[in-house]
């Protein structure tokens, strides 16, 4: 790129990670665009060069976030038919996300609050994957919706106490295997056949991450 727009691409960037940070720790009512400016280390003129307003940066934000995460799970699950693999790739994507990126995590679970709503569309892959398991036998639930809302409302708190500051836990890629496990055990999966596939799925988002 040329030398301007390549100036114009940092400083978004300053100004975005700027926001995700303060947003993770207060959230976005708290904040003015002078804060933000500020921990960017921009003029606030700059701002709106970038942004039409706060709103603007925080769906910016957002939006960046979402599509990150659903294309690395698009890729993952390419040519994947199996509804219990294609499950924890989703599932291990999102808890790795949280673990090696905690403040990002932060901001999306507050800049994202429909992520807990199953019937919007961020969560369209989860559920087509549980409506998958449960036509092919590998899920066993009384109902779709219900499992949808289940699985959701355990990785959405996984998600939030993976990503908590000042409580680490020991071992963060054990405790989400052991989530994933238990979410699979939930919709009718063998034990050991939901071990071996949390298994599987959190040690590669490790490697990949040591890569």
């Amino acid at each position: 790129m040329p030398r301007a727009s390549r100036k114009r691409a940092r400083t978004r960037g300053e100004l975005v990670a700027a926001a995700e940070r303060l947003v993770a720790q207060r959230g976005l009512d708290a904040l003015s665009i002078d804060e933000i400016t500020e921990a960017a280390d921009v003029a606030k003129g700059t701002f709106y060069t970038h942004f039409q307003d706060k709103d603007d940066l925080a769906n910016a934000i957002a939006g960046q976030m979402r599509m990150e995460l659903e294309a690395r799970i698009t890729s993952l699950n390419a040519g994947v038919s199996d509804a219990g693999l294609r499950m924890v790739n989703g599932l291990s994507t999102v808890l790795s996300f949280a673990i090696h990126q905690p403040v990002r995590a932060r901001a999306m679970i507050r800049l994202i609050p429909s992520a807990a709503d199953p019937d919007m569309p961020i969560n369209a892959g989860i559920r087509r994957d549980m409506a998958r398991g449960v036509d092919s036998g590998v899920f066993q639930v009384p109902s779709v919706g219900a499992a949808v809302v289940a699985t959701i409302g355990a990785i959405m708190s996984a998600l939030i106490r993976l990503s908590q500051p000042g409580r680490p836990i020991d071992d963060p890629h054990g405790f989400a295997t052991q989530v994933i496990e238990i979410v699979l055990a939930g919709l009718g999966v063998g034990r050991r056949e939901a071990q071996r596939l949390a298994s599987i799925a959190m040690n590669s988002r490790r490697k990949e991450t040591e890569t």
